[in-house]
């Protein structure tokens, strides 16, 4: 049945706040350190988003169930902070003791405990019992009340002077309330504003979003305070809400037949939980709004899933580099049929072997990968095991080099011992800074550039090294084009990738100069007698990727789109080239 238009209207500020992740990065540094002792212990969650927990789980932080007397280890105070008792109790009781407190938490604490010692009565505006402000009242000495609103401020003690602050997660309209209230009740009353900034952001959107919408979408955890605000911002305007933890939770009939909807989140929510969701949405209006549309794009997702596009790049690589060489391999198209399967065969494995964290950071993937998972784990094995048998009838140099890349694949995501990982700083390859974008670069150089100048008997060293630098940095540059697109996954998935390291900024400069030099080095290949002119029809490789690079920046494309468009300077390339000879 065909539907209508349908459309989904993203909050700015959805997703994880400063001090989410804050917090979240401290665990998964701590966690990730080898002289950090395991496990890690939060006395109560983290954060209030049950599938974060989860995912936290996996890497040895592990929330301490009430009552629980562990010991020894590492312990976290959580993002909404602890009390004194609390803190001091961990000290003693724990080796190490990290503070991940939101630096705007700890700023109530130091008001609160500032105007507590100096008299005041500490009025405290937020939810009793919240983790937040029971470690506030802490910081108050015995001289600190709760309220939930401005009726209850007549309830409070006769005092000469008050101080009056909010949870960071309030409504800001109740809290002026509530301070209006004090102002009439005390001689001397002092307000500090102490909402989050972001907090009163996504507020003020959550109620502009409703004046353009035909209905709310609320993303987040059912004990998350600030999550549960913005439903009742959103459900007081007269909006049909919806307040979801997961997409599983969507009443996916209902909420397309508001053609348009709002979309926002807490800020426990990570952003992949908030795709996860869109994603949802968008599939289901797509299936029903076009047989013929659906059926394309289902095709498209199966070459990139299944990573058949991503093979055939490599091979449409490999085909191009060889023609930069002065003498074409005989056998290019074992050449190719190498770079093809190896290819393919690695991806699927490293999916299979990463499967929990392609739930983070490509969900579209992830439900594709669960779907079809022991068909794409028996094509990956068989995939592999014929790279090594084809790469064996090029001689013993290229098999050396499919077997080398074969077992660096899976070592990769393996931990060390703990000796070897104390020496080197980290548990495992893929924590070494940066290694996931230089072995990808690498693996690119050696199967389309080196590959066919091995058996080439006419290739010279300069024109094999031009070649597999070529392949380098464009593999290295599609590497970090997909990194950045996958910021989605908020550092959860443990890798110490160059847009981790340098940021998105950072990384996307870094992009443009690989592409630059991958660009001069063209110039300079075409120029050269060693090599052919054909280095300068392939230009337009360089001139693509910077076009394809600005649009994934642009536009939050889906995950197929979006590698398709990556993986199209390859094909783009292996064109160029068979015209060329043509």
């Amino acid at each position: 049945m065909a539907e209508g238009k349908f459309e989904i209207l993203l909050a700015q500020t959805a997703g994880f706040c400063m001090g989410v992740r804050r917090a979240v990065r401290m665990v998964l540094d701590a966690a990730q350190s080898p002289v950090t002792a395991l496990p890690i212990r939060t006395p109560g969650p983290l954060i209030h988003n049950r599938q974060v927990l989860e995912v936290l789980e996996e890497r040895d932080v592990l929330v301490m169930d009430e009552g629980e007397d562990a010991g020894g280890g590492t312990a976290v105070i959580r993002a909404h902070g602890l009390s004194r008792q609390e803190q001091d109790d961990l000290a003693r009781r724990f080796g190490r003791v990290l503070d991940a407190t939101c630096p705007h938490v700890r700023r109530v604490q130091q008001i609160v405990e500032e105007y507590a010692a100096r008299g005041y009565l500490c009025i405290v505006v937020g939810d009793r019992g919240h983790a937040e402000v029971e470690a506030v009242l802490s910081y108050a000495a015995g001289a600190g009340r709760v309220v939930a609103g401005p009726e209850e401020v007549q309830g409070l003690p006769d005092a000469e002077k008050a101080v009056v602050v909010a949870q960071t997660t309030q409504n800001e309209e109740l809290f002026r309330a509530v301070v209006r209230e004090a102002e009439q009740k005390y001689a001397e009353c002092l307000s500090f504003e102490t909402i989050c900034r972001s907090t009163s952001r996504r507020q003020a959107e959550a109620r502009a979003l409703t004046q353009k919408v035909n209905a709310m979408i609320v993303v987040g955890g059912y004990n998350s305070a600030n999550t549960r605000r913005l439903a009742e911002i959103s459900a007081a305007a007269g909006t049909p809400t919806y307040h979801v933890e997961t997409e599983e939770e969507l009443d996916v009939d209902r909420i397309l037949s508001y053609g348009r909807v709002g979309l926002t989140a807490g800020a426990s929510t990570p952003n992949w939980m908030i795709r996860r969701v869109m994603l949802r949405l968008i599939e289901e209006h797509r299936r029903r709004s076009g047989r013929l549309r659906h059926m394309v794009r289902s095709a498209l997702a199966g070459l990139v899933f299944t990573n058949l596009c991503a093979a055939g790049g490599l091979a449409a690589l490999t085909f191009a580099s060889a023609h930069l060489l002065t003498e074409r391999p005989a056998r290019l198209p074992l050449c190719m049929a190498i770079s093809f399967t190896f290819m393919l065969g690695q991806q699927i494995l490293n999916q299979y072997v990463r499967r929990g964290s392609l739930y983070l950071s490509e969900p579209a993937r992830s439900n594709f990968f669960m779907r079809n998972n022991g068909a794409l784990l028996a094509l990956g094995l068989a995939a592999s095991c014929l790279s090594i048998i084809l790469s064996f009838l090029l001689g013993p140099l290229v098999l050396s080099l499919v077997a080398l890349g074969s077992i660096t694949g899976f070592v990769y995501q393996l931990r060390f011992p703990r000796p070897l990982a104390l020496r080197l700083g980290v548990r495992s390859l893929e924590q070494l800074p940066a290694s996931k974008d230089a072995f990808v670069g690498l693996a690119w150089g050696a199967l389309a550039g080196v590959v066919p100048a091995l058996v080439s008997a006419g290739a010279t060293l300069r024109g094999a090294v031009v070649a597999a630098a070529l392949c380098f940095l464009m593999g290295f540059q599609r590497t970090l084009a997909l990194d950045i697109r996958d910021l989605w996954a908020d550092r959860l998935l443990g890798r110490e990738t160059l847009v981790r390291i340098l940021g998105g900024t950072g990384a996307s400069v870094l992009f443009v100069v690989l592409v630059a030099f991958q660009a001069l080095t063209l110039v300079s290949a075409g120029m050269s007698e060693r090599l052919t002119p054909l280095a300068f029809p392939m230009l337009v490789g360089p001139v693509y990727a910077l076009l394809c690079f600005s649009l994934l920046r642009k536009s939050q494309l889906d995950e197929d789109v979006s590698d398709a468009l990556v993986e199209g300077q390859f094909y783009l390339i292996g064109a160029v080239a068979l015209l060329w000879m043509s």
